[in-house]
């Protein structure tokens, strides 16, 4: 263990013990040593032995576990963590409003569990044992007075809470209403994230303009993860809606997409599933894989005539959607791997001719395909 206790603490209850070596032509005499001759903390492990010697010491020092003081160097160190677990927690609650993916919200909880039970584990006796071991020596007694001269009043229990208590304030203060965090770009602003607020989680309202320049788009994952969120409006500035946008927004009803809307990105509202209609601008010119896969909820769907492409699974798992409107007029070409697999309401559906239709397309959907007459 790396320390050693001084020669007058281990033998102080054994010196009679020692047996004077005899003459040659002297009666060997001296008495038996018995186990029970030596202080019973020998007989303990090494960890024990230690701890028995200290709390010896500190009961003759007149020192109690009891006592609300501590060393300031313990107290300073105490601070420090308790300081560095507010942060933890103020950073933790924010991230709710970040609506990230769950698994992020479990590995934060199991972190900060294991800095709280960390900041509880300092205590007196441990503190001296790691004194006793960095020197090693000194006697046990000369380390425990050393100590006891620097012990102030414990308060760091009162400043823990507090600061927690601050924490936790700050952050419901700094997200008590909704924030739109921007990205610039060469043609205007896009929208890099929403961020919930206390005051509404149920709708979203995007602007025009920040800064006096036009919102342009929004980035991927903008609104996913908000499981609260039911109504969203966007200006018609906006000209792309990356990937992932909507992504799991499963209480989303109702958003009715810019009319200049030129780009939509795969799985942009992906397992939406209480999204029951949707309408898709007339600039658009391909709907990409897994865009409404799983929208469960959706009951129609309009194809814009300058629609080239439907992707592989873009409408997978739309067990509701009863009705797929492809106008004879349509510059569809192709429909992807899995587009309308298993959506179980869809009867029938009427394509222009000439559109390349993957042989999985309407995999385990119980639909009609008829083609157009020209």
């Amino acid at each position: 263990m790396g320390m050693t206790l001084s020669m007058e603490e281990k033998v102080q209850t054994a010196a009679e013990a020692v047996i004077h070596a005899p003459a040659a032509d002297e009666t060997v005499t001296g008495r038996i040593v018995h186990a029970e001759d030596f202080d019973p903390l020998f007989a303990m492990s090494e960890e024990d032995c230690v701890e028995g010697f200290i709390k010896r010491e500190m009961q003759r020092a007149g020192i109690t576990e009891e006592q609300n003081l501590i060393p300031e160097d313990m107290l300073r160190r105490k601070n420090i963590l308790n300081a560095v677990l507010a942060v933890l927690l103020f950073v933790y609650i924010s991230l709710f409003f970040f609506h990230f993916p769950m698994k992020t919200y479990v590995i934060g909880l199991i972190i900060l569990v294991v800095y709280a039970f960390l900041t509880s584990r300092y205590q007196l006796i441990k503190y001296l044992k790691k004194e006793i071991r960095s020197r090693s020596q000194e006697k046990i007694s000369n380390i425990v007075m050393n100590v006891k001269a620097s012990m102030v009043p414990d308060y760091s229990k009162k400043l823990k809470w507090a600061l927690m208590a601050v924490a936790v304030a700050g952050s419901l203060l700094l997200f008590s209403k909704p924030r739109i965090f921007y990205e610039q770009a060469d043609d205007g602003y896009y929208v890099r994230f929403y961020v919930y607020g206390l005051t509404n989680m149920t709708t979203a309202t995007i602007p025009d303009t920040y800064q006096g320049e036009k919102v342009v788009g929004l980035r991927g994952n903008t609104f996913s993860n908000m499981p609260f969120l039911t109504e969203v409006t966007l200006p018609d500035s906006i000209t792309e809606i990356r990937g992932q946008a909507f992504k799991n927004c499963r209480s989303l009803e109702r958003v009715t997409l810019p009319k200049n809307l030129t780009y939509l990105g795969g799985e942009a509202f992906y397992h939406c599933s209480s999204l029951e209609e949707v309408n898709l601008p007339a600039g658009l010119t391909e709907i990409r894989g897994n865009t409404f896969e799983e929208c469960s909820s959706l009951l129609r769907i309009e194809i814009p005539d300058n629609v080239t492409r439907i992707g592989g699974h873009a409408f997978y798992g739309n067990t509701s959607l009863e009705e797929v409107v492809i106008s004879p007029d349509s510059k569809l070409q192709q429909i992807g791997s899995s587009a309308f697999r298993c959506c179980d309401s869809l009867r029938e559906i009427t394509l222009p001719r000439g559109v390349s239709v993957n042989e999985r397309a309407f995999k385990e959907t119980p639909v009609r395909i008829d083609y157009y007459e020209y």
